[in-house]
């Protein structure tokens, strides 16, 4: 009866949906503060370094019971969902501001990373999962693979750009990887365009007239090679590019770089990069992480061409060796200088469904790749309304406003999005289900190679990527089947995954005047996994969460993972642990490797709210490896791209990988 009641209550929430909404924020007032950091430097584009400050900008979470409209919460949110007897925004606000909304009775809270259910641990030997949780058995004996079945990975994103997962990747029918990026981080900027002058004989000529007005600048032919002119005598080009670390870091979501080294097209004007048209579309891929290991930018030169058809866009050319020269060149010797070419044709052009839309570089032609910078061909939702941004000179044609969910590739050339994981956790969550074990990893550095096999190796996968609590309830309503159609969800008609896998919640969580498991992200979740719940065919869908690391104690699950209709996994022992001088061959927990399979000590315990067990069901989650993203964190690292995963966060996606 306790379920009964709460479902009663739960499907009330259903009316939210008909009313959601995305809409265009407000504009931002620019702040100047002189802080910098000096991991924002690169040597490939000059950035004025003032611009990546702290700013007064926060992200919040505003709700509350009030059913009148708002119209600055509504001008100014990334997203929303409203229903006669209540709100649920995200808006990316001044603390004036936020204040001002407290003033009139909402209830407010800054945004918050989500906390990803990881842990710290011993090195333990990944070959032993497949024996506790049956997967090994189930592929000897039933061909159980995982085949046919997808999952989405709500997490950190995921970098496809291990070849033990590359094949995971689902797609569409017309071959297009199917990701999502509700966080705005992957856009790519690529709306400066260069003029070249072809002739009827597809030969490039210098071309003496001046350029069309719409142009950034042109093209020219020398012994040397075809060039697209951006140091324009000296002064350089301004490229307008998208700012992935807005709002933490930046005054703005657009900043302005001066490349003013010429970017090579062509090795003579018969022997070129062909653009059907002649326009020539450049940009600057500009990311990476804030913080660990992999804190450092990564700054790449793209083009983009119309190859087929004149007009319509369709190839992608990164200049990745150029990038990883930059990224590495603190490796350097003092004296030495980055070996850049500022080359194109050197570059593997890719073309979105060709199955290879990996950016990836091998830097010293072993046959590996040692550099990553995500997989091309995500959509990604455009959260500041950058699009339509007077200073990025996009035609205001293409209606994408804050909150539009964007083509993965803009026909017209003037950006794509990315997808990418420079945290790794996204990364190791999908593969400790799709690794196919074709790699093979000196795991204990004693020259003995070991393979890793995910407990689904013919599972697809599609990444969501949520850095923040307020990104989840996209993503989930996305990833079952829903269209964000004239401000209001409607459903498509079939869900675009069978499985949504989170290895994250909210441990330490914030008053959100309800318990967890009565929490709004709870209820939305206990309304998504029920059938008919949001529309007539819609026939629910499969919520899998990490339970928390807060345990031992008591009543420690925190949300959404305390939802009393969602599956919650708690984590078990592996125990096969190789260690190194005097803890040679000990295992981690017991006196002999046959003690595996017991809770951990850190899982977090129930129960939930109505009394109800939690978590649900338990899966290793102390400790395994799992394939990892390729990126080198030096030019001259041996390190293998494998990492040690573990916590309810590995947990999650493995019984994830099993119910597939």
């Amino acid at each position: 009866m306790p379920k009964a009641a709460l479902f009663i209550f739960a499907f009330l929430l259903s009316v939210i949906f008909s009313y959601s909404y995305a809409s265009t924020l407000g504009d931002l007032i620019r702040t100047d503060d002189s802080q910098n950091t000096t991991i924002f430097d690169s040597e490939i584009i000059d950035v004025d370094s003032k611009f990546f400050a702290e700013n007064n900008f926060k992200r919040y979470l505003i709700f509350g019971s009030n059913p009148q409209e708002n119209n600055f919460l509504k001008n100014n949110s990334i997203n929303g969902i409203h229903t006669d007897h209540g709100f649920f925004y995200v808006a990316i606000l001044s603390e004036q501001s936020a204040s001002s909304l407290v003033s009139q009775g909402h209830y407010v809270i800054e945004d918050f990373k989500l906390d990803y259910h990881s842990s710290d641990g011993i090195t333990q030997d990944a070959s032993r999962i497949g024996e506790i949780t049956g997967s090994t058995e189930a592929r000897k004996q039933f061909n159980a693979t995982g085949k046919g079945s997808t999952i989405a990975i709500v997490d950190t994103g995921v970098d496809f750009s291990n070849p033990d997962i590359q094949h995971s990747l689902a797609r569409d029918k017309k071959n297009h990887p199917i990701m999502l990026d509700p966080d705005g981080q992957g856009i790519v900027l690529t709306n400066a365009t260069f003029f070249a002058y072809v002739d009827k004989n597809n030969i490039i000529r210098n071309y003496s007239k001046p350029i069309p007005q719409d142009m950034t600048s042109s093209a020219y032919v020398t012994k040397d090679g075809v060039f697209l002119d951006l140091s324009q005598g000296g002064k350089g080009t301004k490229i307008p590019i998208y700012n992935s670390f807005f709002p933490q870091i930046g005054s703005s979501p657009i900043f302005e770089g001066i490349l003013d080294k010429d970017m090579k097209i062509g090795t003579d004007n018969r022997n070129y990069i062909k653009s059907k048209s002649g326009v020539y579309h450049l940009g600057i891929i500009y990311q990476g992480g804030l913080q660990g290991p992999l804190a450092r930018i990564q700054v790449v030169p793209v083009l983009v061409v119309d190859s087929f058809t004149p007009g319509v866009y369709d190839t992608v050319i990164p200049d990745l060796s150029t990038s990883w020269n930059d990224y590495t060149r603190f490796d350097l010797k003092p004296g030495q200088k980055p070996n850049y070419d500022f080359d194109f044709t050197d570059e593997k052009p890719i073309v979105l469904g060709s199955g290879k839309e990996f950016l990836v570089y091998d830097s010293n032609n072993d046959g590996k790749n040692d550099y990553s910078a995500g997989t091309f061909g995500a959509q990604v939702l455009d959260v500041y309304g950058v699009i339509r941004n007077n200073v990025t000179d996009i035609d205001d044609t293409l209606k994408a406003i804050n909150g539009t969910l964007l083509r993965a590739l803009d026909v017209e050339g003037n950006f794509f999005g990315i997808m990418s994981d420079f945290m790794g956790h996204g990364t190791s969550s999908a593969a400790s289900i799709t690794s196919r074990g074709q790699e093979i990893y000196d795991i204990y550095n004693n020259t003995e190679k070991h393979s890793i096999i995910g407990v689904a190796p013919d599972a697809k996968i599609v990444p969501v990527k949520a850095l923040w609590f307020g990104d989840t309830v996209y993503g989930w309503l996305w990833s079952a089947g829903f269209e964000n159609e004239e401000h209001s969800w409607k459903f498509s008609g079939k869900p675009k995954v069978d499985i949504i896998s989170n290895s994250w919640g909210v441990s330490n969580f914030p008053s959100f005047k309800a318990s967890p498991g009565m929490d709004v992200l709870s209820l939305i979740l206990s309304v998504l996994v029920t059938p008919h719940s949001l529309d007539d065919d819609y026939p629910g869908i499969t919520i899998i969460s990490s339970a928390g690391n807060s345990g031992h104690g008591y009543g420690t699950i925190g949300l959404p993972n305390a939802s009393p209709f969602g599956i919650s996994v708690g984590a078990t022992t592996n125990n096969v642990f190789v260690g190194y001088g005097p803890f040679k061959d000990q295992p981690r927990f017991g006196n002999t490797t046959t003690h595996y399979n017991h809770v951990v000590d850190f899982s977090s315990r129930g129960p939930g709210f109505i009394g109800d067990p939690k978590p649900d069901v338990m899966s290793i989650g102390a400790h395994g490896f799992t394939p990892s993203n390729v990126l080198k964190p030096h030019k001259d690292s041996k390190d293998e791209s494998f990492s040690l995963f573990g916590g309810t966060s590995m947990a999650a996606p493995l019984v994830s990988g099993s119910a597939a």
